[in-house]
């Protein structure tokens, strides 16, 4: 179940009294670490930005998984600038800032990884923050990103240092979209994206970081069937795409 806190409206000041009051999260299981106790607001040492368009700003969050999203008339460099001055590094480590994004983790448990999307629509920014506990085992890299439509699909493996990770990216929006701006969060986070294709049937890319020319990364997408038909006259099968995100040494072999 997902909890949806509007900022400002009664439906907020509704969620924020059951998850306050009952300690749990929206799933109803315990809120740990940076998703427990937010009162409505952002996770400790994560800012809100200031100016915002008015009735703009607003949250949702579910279990291992918070966003929040804000319009101000500001530029989206001023943006970008005042979160990596404000994040708190005691908390988080930012490990990339570029032209668009920002990357981070949690640093008490760094299988926690989050991100700044600043948009500009023309006469705005459009800010994402957000964060998820991709469920990410130890050794992976830490400035290895991800990004908001990224949900983790069971427990990564690690075959002879090369880490495998399936995410759901979505059902709405074609997988290309993902495949682009993956690629510019990776830009952004130290990592030259190799090759890449958003035409074809799995579009996907290839990556190699900067700071460690041997690790590399693989990116495939394609649309999987969760929820098979039931036979009926209407075809009701459910499906989402589904990244393969590949990351080591040799990984894009």
């Amino acid at each position: 179940m997902r909890s949806v806190l509007f900022v400002g409206g009664l439906s907020f000041a509704i969620a924020v009294v059951y998850v306050v009051a009952a300690g749990l999260a929206p799933t109803g299981q315990i809120a740990t670490g940076p998703f427990a106790n937010l009162h409505g607001g952002l996770p400790a040492g994560l800012p809100a930005y200031v100016p915002q368009v008015q009735g703009s700003p607003g949250g949702s969050s579910g279990e291992g998984r918070f966003e929040w999203n804000a319009q101000t008339p500001d530029e989206t460099a001023k943006v970008l600038h005042f979160y990596e001055q404000n994040i708190d590094g005691k908390t988080w480590t930012v490990t990339g800032s570029g032209d668009k994004t920002i990357s981070f983790y949690y640093r008490a448990a760094p299988g926690i990884r989050g991100g700044v999307v600043a948009s500009d629509s023309g006469r705005s920014t459009f800010i994402t923050l957000w964060m998820t506990d991709l469920k990410l085992p130890a050794g992976y890299p830490l400035d290895f990103p991800s990004t908001s439509r990224a949900r983790p699909m069971g427990a990564p493996t690690n075959v002879a240092g090369v880490f495998t990770a399936r995410w759901d990216v979505g059902s709405v929006g074609a997988p290309g979209t993902f495949v682009d701006d993956f690629a510019q969060v990776l830009a952004d986070s130290g990592w030259d994206v190799t090759a890449r294709t958003t035409t074809r049937a799995t579009p996907g890319l290839q990556c190699r970081s900067r700071s460690s020319p041997l690790v590399t990364c693989a990116v495939t997408t394609k649309y999987e069937i969760t929820k098979p038909s039931t036979g009926r006259v209407v075809y009701d099968a459910v499906g989402t795409f589904v990244a393969t995100v590949r990351v080591g040494q040799g990984a894009d072999r």
